[in-house]
């Protein structure tokens, strides 16, 4: 079966030391248990495709529309979360109920990851976009402040998009070509290079990655 994509979850960073002796900052991330729940079709669907069931809980916890249909599927496992991948043409050696693990990243050396980035909140101009702080003197009462806002006569309003205080995070963002440096198959653990989105105990998702694919071609 050819890697189009799985669920990982995001333990936490770390450094390991490289064969050439260099500090390699890197991101752990757990493969856990995962299967096949779906085939998508274009005929049925509208597209190629395959779904992924993850985050195994208490049968109670499982809405009955998908129990019913995991049970149906000769899936004993009891998913609360789902996730599809759709494949463009027919995906090939897609089984249902096949269980997808840390040996489908063999022989992938650069991977495409998105995730939830950490939420923050309400959050000030300074903080949410780096602008420029006031003076801190005595009585400037400028401190944070984003400062003036507003245009002359014309227009007479504040342009869209423009950058103020406001809601900050908690949005899906993808890193790209990020490199795979090791893979426990053990422990089912897989070593990324630099960050990910998302904090500790969050899911998040890896794809080959396309530009390098893209690029080896060219």
């Amino acid at each position: 079966m050819k890697l189009h994509g799985l669920v990982a979850k995001k333990v936490g960073m770390t450094r390991v030391i490289s064969p050439e002796g260099q500090m390699v900052p890197v991101t752990l991330l757990k493969i856990e248990k995962q299967r096949v729940t779906k085939i998508l079709t274009e005929e049925r669907d509208g597209y190629n495709g395959f779904q992924i069931g993850y985050l195994e809980n208490s049968e109670k916890r499982v809405n009955k529309p998908d129990l019913t249909r995991l049970r149906k599927a000769n899936i004993t496992d009891t998913f609360t979360r789902f996730k599809e991948f759709p494949t463009g043409t027919p995906a090939e050696g897609v089984e249902l109920g096949k269980e997808i693990d840390s040996a489908f990243l063999n022989g992938i050396v650069h991977v495409d990851i998105a995730g939830v980035t950490k939420g923050h909140g309400f959050e000030g101009a300074t903080s949410r976009h780096g602008m420029k702080m006031g003076r801190e003197t005595h009585g400037s009462r400028h401190h944070r402040r984003p400062g003036s806002l507003g245009m002359r006569t014309t227009p007479g309003r504040v342009f869209k998009g423009k950058k103020m205080p406001g809601h900050m995070g908690h949005v899906q963002r993808t890193i790209q070509n990020l490199k795979v440096i090791e893979i426990d198959h053990d422990l089912k653990v897989v070593a990324i290079k630099g960050s990910v989105p998302g904090h500790n105990n969050s899911y998040v998702i890896i794809k080959p990655s396309i530009k390098k694919r893209q690029a080896e071609k060219a």
